[in-house]
């Protein structure tokens, strides 16, 4: 949480990963006073441009549920439609289970997800049912992030139920203002100990 709290900007970002951790935390307590717990869909989807610390944000929530239980190691696999689709008919099911079964007890991070929805008969759509078997049988030992822009994550979640009754959650990142850009960039200066011109040092 505190690596989560430095990060520049993101306010909106923070605020939706605390009303994830006030979630769990109801739930702990519902568990140890015998009451009933609804099974709740932990896979969500991050809309936003690209750079502006979708994958740096999976990372740090896989840390958080590690620590607090909910997922036993809380690794991240950060994939693409390469690591998940084949060019030959029956690879695309075999090549997207490896990555699936790669990320168990963690996070499976699918970067510029509407990619798979091709056109007609494209292999993609093999991918997106092995993965949506693989979210339902494992849905307590896997959490899946599906990230792109937002129209098209839009998209993407529309084409398939299966999709969107999994993807319940949306968390928009926006992009970084100038201000928080130039405070990103001193951050890093700092930390290769090189120095800025003043110009940027007084942004």
């Amino acid at each position: 949480l505190d690596e989560l709290d430095q990060m520049i900007g993101l306010s909106s970002v923070k605020e939706e990963v605390n009303k994830l951790l006030a979630g769990i935390e109801v739930e702990r307590k519902r568990r140890e006073q015998g009451l009933p717990v609804a099974k709740v869909s932990r896979h969500m989807v991050f809309t936003g441009p690209s750079g502006v610390g979708k994958t740096e944000i999976a990372r740090a929530l896989g840390e958080i549920y590690r620590s607090l239980k909910v997922l036993r190691k809380g690794h991240v696999v950060e994939v693409q439609r390469a690591d998940l689709v084949a060019g030959y008919i029956g690879q695309t099911a075999m090549k997207t289970l490896d990555k699936c079964k790669e990320a168990l007890d963690g996070i499976l991070f699918v970067d510029e997800a509407y990619s798979l929805a091709g056109e007609g008969k494209d292999f993609g759509h093999e991918a997106i049912a092995t993965l949506i078997k693989f979210m339902e049988d494992n849905r307590d030992r896997v959490m899946v992030i599906a990230a792109g822009y937002p129209n098209e994550m839009r998209r993407f979640i529309a084409t398939n139920p299966g999709l969107a009754s999994r993807f319940n959650r949306t968390i928009e990142f926006p992009a970084y203002e100038p201000k928080e850009l130039a405070a990103i960039l001193r951050l890093m200066a700092q930390r290769q100990r090189a120095e800025l011109p003043d110009v940027l040092e007084q942004s």
